[in-house]
């Protein structure tokens, strides 16, 4: 599983921001770089649907680094430049021959506010393996490095399609082409989209948690080619249909001086299209537990 979450990472500047009088003003700097790392532990590893690992302990480190390009406006609110590192290292059948980590992705984020509402992503990444798996009999791990281009639109709703939720829908659309390899391991490079929503809401904040419950729903689809069978030939339009629950809070527990740190407990439950159900041992629908942590300094 991939819930993808970003926390905001400050490295101060090496200039005080000075007052109309010479002295220290009392206005912090807006941030220029960002970045966050943490480590999440899944149950199960399904990427866009495609199972990759069921066995054993599954722990995925991952890291980010961003700078902001530009100072916002009314018409781009921002433009931001990111560089992420994501891994999954895995205990077992697909990291016991030539070491744990499975897989390791290096990706490159352009991200643009536009407008009051609206976020366009453009995302670059490269999915490699390490130790090399690679099953044929369910098509599943690494038979090259796979690269991919992606685009993202998102849009802030609050307060337009459901006044009733206080962070709206939050709607998002993702197509993603193959540039180089095949993560279905199929014939011929695919093009990936995706639909998905993630409302949220507000749990126990006047209690000694600050918990916050997000409803993430999501459907992987394949426009061209992403999908294919286990005998690389018939493609599959229906890829997966996912539906999440994710409680996330501050851990305010721990000592201060090791920087404010998040954790999350999620709950997937995955509905599989006929190709990857076949893929999957038969199996139509799976549940996934997962649980991290992640901090921002």
């Amino acid at each position: 599983m991939r819930f993808p979450c970003a926390i905001a990472l400050f490295l101060p500047s090496l200039v005080l921001a000075q007052g109309p009088e010479g002295t220290p003003s009392t206005t912090p700097p807006e941030r220029t770089v960002q970045g966050a790392f943490g480590i999440d532990f899944t149950s199960q590893y399904f990427f866009r649907g495609m199972q990759q690992e069921n066995q054993g302990i599954i722990a995925q480190p991952w890291a980010e680094l961003g700078y902001a390009l530009v100072d916002g406006d009314e018409s781009l609110r921002h433009l931001d430049l990111t560089f992420g590192l994501w891994n999954s290292l895995h205990s077992g059948p697909t990291g016991s021959t030539d070491g744990i980590w499975y897989e390791s992705d290096f990706y490159v984020d352009l991200e643009a506010g536009l407008g009051e509402r609206t976020t366009l992503g453009t995302r670059y990444t490269a999915y490699t393996s390490p130790n090399g798996t690679f099953d044929p009999v369910r098509r599943r791990g690494f038979r090259t490095t796979v690269e991919e281009l992606s685009f993202t639109l998102g849009y802030d709703d609050r307060q337009l399609l459901v006044e009733s939720i206080d962070s709206g829908l939050r709607p998002h659309v993702t197509v993603a082409f193959e540039l180089d390899g095949q993560r279905d391991n199929g014939e011929h490079v695919g093009i990936y989209a995706e639909l998905g929503v993630a409302p949220q809401f507000g749990l126990g904040q006047n209690g000694p948690f600050d918990l916050k419950l997000t409803l993430p729903v999501t459907v992987g689809l394949s426009l061209s080619d992403y999908y294919e069978d286990q005998g690389g030939g018939n493609d599959e339009f229906f890829g997966y249909l996912s539906v999440g629950a994710v409680l996330s809070s501050p851990l305010s527990f721990l000592p201060r001086r090791m920087g404010p740190w998040n954790g999350e407990l999620g709950l997937q439950w995955l509905l599989l299209g006929d190709n990857l159900e076949e893929r999957n041992d038969g199996d139509t629908s799976e549940l996934i537990l997962s649980f991290g942590m992640s901090t921002a300094f």
